[in-house]
């Protein structure tokens, strides 16, 4: 079996490696990751290594973009692993978000609460909280959690931020829309019609 070889391994201005092999662009890698690996300067290299430096050169390419994202907002491990099976691979992914689950940076009952916070304050009622939870991939459980502890002045605040200038059944579509349940609706709107 032909084995192949390691002909250049240069800093990149982001800190990374550029490594060649044979003489040709091969991939980027984290210098700690192919310190880890053992890669050096005229090493030669079986398929088989091929195949084992590149599985473990996107894994920890997804590891490094999953812990970017998370670091930018909340996700919930499926809609992260999604993401990142897109541009890695579902065994990269799946092993990033293993990883960032283990250490505790992806976890989705503080996803659903933290998701329940954001979409209350923009107005957003539990339907759709429930919804967006379900296509980020947490579990009805955690779901059902997060939605059982809002309090119903939080509830009805969103319900007002939600209705804005609008009254009567403008006002009702509006919260079913954005939702609200029929009992919100009935309490919010009654309360303006009890004040007028």
């Amino acid at each position: 079996m032909p084995t192949r070889t390691i002909t250049a391994m240069v800093p990149r201005d982001n800190q990374w490696l550029a490594i060649e092999l044979d003489g040709k662009p091969w991939l980027v890698l984290d210098p700690l990751e192919a310190d880890r690996l053992g890669l050096q300067i005229d090493l030669p290299l079986t398929a088989g290594m091929v195949a084992d430096v590149e599985a473990a050169a996107l894994a920890h390419r997804a590891l490094a973009r999953g812990a970017v994202l998370v670091g930018r907002r909340s996700h919930a491990r499926g809609e992260l692993e999604t993401r990142l099976a897109r541009r890695d691979g579902d065994e990269a992914a799946r092993a990033a978000t293993d990883r960032l689950v283990a250490m505790g940076v992806i976890d989705d009952a503080r996803h659903a609460r933290e998701l329940t916070a954001l979409r209350l304050r923009a107005g957003w009622g539990p339907a759709r909280i429930a919804h967006d939870l379900t296509a980020a991939g947490v579990a009805n459980e955690q779901i059902d959690s997060a939605l059982h502890d809002i309090e119903v002045a939080v509830l009805d605040a969103a319900a007002h931020y939600a209705v804005g200038a609008r009254s009567g059944a403008d006002a009702w579509r509006r919260l079913l829309a954005r939702g609200f349940d029929e009992d919100v609706a009935e309490r919010i709107i009654g309360s303006w019609f009890d004040d007028s």
